[in-house]
């Protein structure tokens, strides 16, 4: 998106007052606590299990694509989970202006009326950098019935506080 793309989306009247974009890079979340080891677990598990079925490749060689489907979970659990996500927030901005936040993404863009914000939490690390959710990621149903919510916020954003407070104190001046 150019420089102008969110400057292009205010409505006549509406003053930008912050815009931004993630950090770069990867980073690590709170679910990565579990994740993380989950995943070598799983990829070590294939090793020891996989190993011996070389062998018998050479013998039954269509026998190695059962395995193929876990092999890529692991590598999606391993390491590419870090790499979509960087690359999704790698196309991301953000904008907070008088009257809304905005949320500009390569699929979408999401306008936020701060009357219609459900809630304003943060995650903010002691670097200043942090996660300002609107909307938590959620998880409802059981089974195969269970859906993901995905969350909505400004992710990974430097001076979460400041923006933070910003966001606040125009939900307050609103109400």
């Amino acid at each position: 998106m150019e420089e102008t793309g969110i400057r292009g989306l205010l409505q006549p009247g509406e003053r930008l007052l912050w815009e931004g974009t993630p950090e770069r890079g990867i980073r690590l979340q709170r679910s990565d606590w579990f994740t993380v080891p989950f995943s070598l677990l799983w990829c070590g598990m294939l090793c020891i299990i996989i190993g011996p079925q070389i062998r018998m490749a050479a013998a039954l060689p269509h026998l190695g694509l059962i395995y193929i489907p876990f092999i890529l979970a692991g590598v999606y659990l391993l390491a590419g989970r870090f790499f979509l996500r960087t690359c999704r927030l790698a196309r991301t901005r953000y904008a907070v202006t008088d009257k809304r936040v905005i949320i500009v993404s390569r699929r979408e863009t999401v306008f936020l009326v701060y009357e219609q914000i459900p809630m304003l939490q943060k995650e903010i690390r002691r670097s200043g950098v942090g996660t300002i959710w609107f909307q938590r990621p959620a998880y409802y149903g059981s089974g195969k019935h269970r859906r993901h919510i995905p969350g909505m916020g400004f992710e990974e954003i430097s001076e979460a506080e400041r923006v933070y407070r910003l966001i606040e104190g125009q939900m307050l001046n609103k109400e």
